[in-house]
């Protein structure tokens, strides 16, 4: 017998933070924790042992801490997985399995949910069918896969609720997106009609350009900062020096300029030919507001996406309503 799927999930897995979106039983939650999985080990502190249980989770046969409790145990200095293979690897199948724990932990069963997950624009045709499997080997959830650049658009052209915005219009607006992430940019462009533009997708570097240029620099003033410390910093413009916020505002104009420069040639190569036509572009993901002074100079009608750092999931979220419509109007009529 089949099982009625009542709720929808948009599951962002990106190089930097977990990002969640969830809607079950009319109640909307977001979910977000640090994308850090490593094999698990014995903390000697009871109390530290009675957290840690909630974040770990067990990979074939394997105990591995995730999110914040594998970030501060295992001394690790921030993001892992940075690679094209991240999907393969028992780190994001813990990352997997860390997001549905906690899913499960606000008495929303997964399992009876539609399930949105993204890919990388560059990579979607490739590993869309491996996802979908380790999903499967994860949740007997309904689990979509969809280029992640695509979910922004979703956002801005679907309510909160799944139903067609009251703002925008899908059959007659045509919209690029460029989300900027932390391994990944991703572009795309969608004609009026809801077309995809094949030949206007593709995808750059993302924020861990950028955080890896103010590493050096720090280095280059005898200043060692880590990872994790280099990603905030971009947005603080301050890092912690013996008690003191240090300002390092010039150093993060220096590192920005790197991913900008690069996000600017690509959107130029991809969307120019199209972009003046466009209603608007959105700029999406954690990384949007290092690049969207310079892109709305450039391109006047672009836009910051709602709740940036969560328009992928929430987009993805709000197409997984969508498909729960579609199915229940579908089962209607037989």
């Amino acid at each position: 017998m089949d099982i009625k799927l009542h709720g929808a999930i948009g599951f962002d897995i990106g190089h930097s933070t977990v990002k969640i979106s969830c809607f079950a039983d009319g109640v909307k939650h977001d979910i977000i924790f640090p994308s850090v999985a490593t094999p698990a080990f014995t903390i000697s502190d009871e109390n530290e042992q009675r957290r840690a249980i909630e974040e770990t989770v067990v990979i074939n046969g394997k105990p591995y801490f995730f999110g914040k409790t594998a970030l501060i145990q295992s001394g690790l200095s921030g993001s892992t997985g940075l690679s094209e293979s991240w999907i393969d690897t028992p780190e994001y199948e813990a990352l997997m399995r860390g997001g549905l724990k906690k899913i499960r932990a606000l008495d929303i069963n997964p399992d009876e949910c539609v399930i949105v997950m993204g890919l990388p624009t560059n990579l979607h045709s490739r590993q869309k069918a491996a996802l979908k499997h380790m999903a499967a080997e994860c949740t007997t959830g309904r689990v979509l896969v969809m280029p992640q650049s695509l979910a922004p658009y979703h956002g801005m052209m679907l309510d909160e609720v799944g139903n067609p915005s009251s703002r925008h219009s899908m059959e007659s607006e045509a919209w690029a997106v460029v989300e900027v992430g932390y391994f990944t940019t991703d572009i795309m462009l969608m004609q009026a009609g809801g077309t995809w533009v094949e030949k206007a997708a593709g995808s750059s570097r993302g924020v861990a350009l950028a955080a890896d240029a103010l590493m050096r620099s720090m280095s280059e003033k005898d200043v060692t900062v880590d990872l994790n410390e280099a990603e905030e910093a971009l947005q603080t413009r301050t890092i912690k020096y013996f008690g003191e916020n240090l300002d390092v505002s010039k150093e993060v104009e220096l590192a920005t300029s790197s991913i900008v420069a690069d996000v600017l040639d690509t959107s130029k190569k991809l969307i120019e030919p199209h972009v003046r036509k466009l209603d608007g572009v959105i700029i999406a993901g954690g990384g949007a507001p290092l690049v969207f002074d310079e892109i709305k100079a450039k391109w006047p009608h672009a836009v910051l996406a709602d709740n940036h750092r969560f328009s992928v999931s929430e987009g993805m979220r709000r197409y997984a309503l969508v498909t729960l419509r579609l199915d229940a109007m579908s089962s209607f009529s037989r």
